[in-house]
């Protein structure tokens, strides 16, 4: 954990860190909410995770699950989803795991970090572009 937030310090990012999880730290990127987590054997595994700012009526899962599986299905990372986060609501994800199991230099975290956040950026930024006026409707 400690040379991943030396990396976030590094590139100037502000961020929390969980006072639940010690294996957690949070940040703000772009108003969208993102976790760096330690997971897997030994955390060894560094996991980026944003949400994306909006939230979607259930009814819109089948719209927002064919978005995802066509960013899915046509670029290698990040991994995108949708969940449901309550009875009538659901979260759109993206996120980038880097398997550092074997050891990392501070570049490679460096890279990782920088790799998850612009990729998972990416996805919501096409999101909104492909939903346009759509986006008024999703939170209310």
């Amino acid at each position: 954990m400690a040379r991943l937030e030396e990396s976030l310090t590094r590139h100037g990012y502000a961020f929390v860190e969980d006072d639940e999880h010690a294996e957690i730290v949070r940040a703000r990127f772009d108003d969208y909410r993102f976790q760096f987590m330690l997971t897997g054997e030994d955390l060894g595994v560094l996991q980026t995770r944003g949400r994306w700012s909006h939230s979607v009526d259930v009814s819109r899962k089948v719209e927002m699950v064919k978005l995802c599986n066509e960013w899915n299905m046509n670029r290698i990372w990040p991994k995108v989803y949708v969940r449901r986060e309550s009875e009538g609501l659901l979260g759109v994800y993206g996120e980038l795991a880097a398997d550092f199991r074997a050891g990392a230099l501070d570049s490679q975290i460096d890279s990782a970090v920088k790799c998850g956040l612009s990729t998972v950026i990416a996805f919501f930024h096409s999101l909104e572009e492909r939903l346009g006026a759509e986006l008024d409707d999703l939170d209310t």
